[in-house]
């Protein structure tokens, strides 16, 4: 995004608290060790990977980094989200428009080149129905070789005389793709590119642990890892005051420590409430405004919630309530705890825990299981509660 762009981007805003987008450091809170660091590997010629659970901020700090490298016009950054494609055909799809990059005066020139080097893929700009802004699609030629487009792409990007940064956000989907050997594939174009640098990005730790740091799998050992931790609590409370108090509003530390407390400390959760209670048209906000905004929130979810309850076995919601009442647990088949919560036996409530965990409703963090969503976790707190 250009200067001119993130400010008349900026001026759209009214709410400094955003979700699910990156405009500028003015908006993000802190991760400047983060952000050196992925800027010090790229400069440095190392790939990374980098891990987190879900909603941490880890696409956050690969668009600010993106953003302190966009200064430098020597500079090629292409950014992948890779969490909805299924295949490697929307695999290339993904890769091929983040290549070529949004609509402007020099992308006649582009896709030329483009295509004189990806021949199996043919780029075309079309026109969004809805907002009439060109964008860039891709067909793909019947019958063509998903693979072979893979490696034409890479090939492009490897004939470009700038140096080029390349984050594949939720990498670890690619284990999910029918075609055999796609991490093979990736690794051997990867490797020979010396004009590009890799962020390899996922939220599923054990997935993309296994993918880096197994001997069997073609990526072993061939980046830096990186975890992202949650922001730290202090420098995060600064920014939500400071926030607060730039628009003459006024957010009480008891508050604070509110939301740190539901939200345990997770990005996502954190900036939805701080939006919620920014928007909420009070000039003063105290403990009682969070734990209001938290029962409407619930409230505004319950048919969501309820959905996802039903389509759980019994001993899959079982354990799901205990592990909420609990507000996390360490040793969820210990005799202790089955017991307390009357739970069958350890191996019914290992093969429970193992489900919950591949659905995504349960995370582990730091030796610990606790329910993904927090506002979900409330909500069973709130309708078992006993």
């Amino acid at each position: 995004m250009h200067n001119n762009q993130i400010e008349s981007e900026m001026k759209k805003i009214s709410n400094p608290f955003l979700i699910g987008k990156y405009v500028s450091p003015d908006y993000f809170c802190d991760r400047q060790k983060e952000t050196e660091e992925l800027i010090n590997a790229f400069k440095n010629g190392r790939n990374v990977t980098l891990m987190s659970n879900r909603r941490i901020g880890k696409t956050g700090l690969i668009q600010n980094t993106i953003y302190h490298l966009k200064k430098e016009n020597s500079t090629l950054l292409i950014y992948i989200d890779l969490l909805y494609t299924n295949n490697l055909k929307e695999f290339n799809t993904a890769f091929a428009k983040a290549v070529l990059g949004k609509v402007d005066n020099k992308i006649t020139s582009l896709i030329k080149g483009f295509v004189n080097v990806v021949k199996s893929l043919k780029p075309i700009i079309t026109v969004d129905a809805q907002t009439g802004i060109p964008e860039i699609g891709i067909e793909h030629f019947e019958g063509g070789d998903p693979q072979l487009s893979t490696e034409e792409i890479f090939d492009y990007l490897g004939k470009q005389d700038k140096l080029i940064l390349i984050a594949f956000d939720e990498f670890q989907q690619i284990t999910n793709y029918p075609e055999k050997n796609v991490e093979a594939l990736l690794r051997s174009k990867t490797q020979f590119l010396n004009n590009c640098c890799f962020i390899f990005s996922g939220s599923q730790k054990h997935v993309i642990t296994e993918m880096f740091n197994s001997p069997k799998r073609p990526f072993f050992q061939s980046t830096q890892l990186m975890f992202l931790d949650k922001i730290d609590e202090e420098k995060y409370s600064i920014f939500i005051k400071s926030n607060f108090s730039k628009n003459k509003k006024k957010i009480e530390p008891a508050a604070v420590e509110r939301i740190f407390e539901i939200s345990l400390r997770f990005t996502y959760y954190v900036q939805f409430l701080c939006n919620k209670l920014y928007g909420s048209g009070s000039k003063h906000i105290k403990k009682d405004d969070v734990d209001a905004e938290l029962e409407q929130i619930i409230n505004d979810n319950e048919q969501l919630y309820s959905a996802i309850i039903n389509l759980l076995s019994t001993q899959q919601l079982k354990l799901l309530i205990a592990i909420a009442l609990e507000k996390g647990i360490a040793m969820p088949t210990s005799g202790a705890f089955i017991k307390k919560h009357s739970l069958n036996a350890a191996s019914s409530v290992k093969t429970a825990l193992t489900t919950l965990i591949n659905k995504e409703i349960l995370v582990s963090e730091n030796n610990k299981y606790f329910v993904y969503d927090m506002f979900f976790s409330y909500f069973l707190r709130k309708k078992y509660k006993f």
